[in-house]
């Protein structure tokens, strides 16, 4: 099954590593008893608009966070998606087409049963110039399962 947040209208990424908070996600209707045997996450946007004069992408390499709404950043969270360097790489003041990517990381040990789970890139990520806006961003966690 796959479960997708609301959608944010702009994440505003700059050359300054920080939280940057993606929407939250509520898993439901896992049957009672079922076994979660694969959990990944996605990321979808409209539209990358790259405000700087300069070619701008993700500047290293970065990591979106997973964790139950309840618990603590740092302590409870898992890796779901590496975010590869240079990726969202948009020409000098353009506005580019968006697109899906999908992780390869198992999140299973923290999506392991029906919550809201928060996700976020967490402290380390950042763009090579002021600013790379993502519009339109939904997070989505696709959940196998075995019942």
């Amino acid at each position: 099954m796959e479960f997708w947040g609301d959608v944010d209208d702009i994440i505003t990424l700059t050359t300054t590593t920080t939280n940057v908070d993606l929407p939250n996600i509520v898993v439901a209707d896992i049957p009672s008893g079922a076994t979660i045997n694969r959990v990944i996450g996605m990321i979808r946007m409209r539209a990358l608009n790259n405000t700087a004069a300069v070619v701008n992408a993700i500047n290293g390499a970065a990591v979106v966070n997973v964790k139950k709404s309840t618990g603590t950043w740092g302590v409870d969270d898992v890796a779901l998606m590496n975010i590869p360097d240079n990726i969202w790489n948009t020409a000098a003041s353009t506005k580019e087409g968006g697109m899906l990517i999908e992780g390869d990381n198992d999140a299973a040990s923290e999506v392991d049963a029906n919550a809201t789970y928060n996700l976020r890139f967490n402290g380390n990520i950042f763009v090579d110039a002021n600013n790379l806006e993502l519009i339109d961003v939904a997070a989505g966690l696709k959940v196998y399962f075995t019942a």
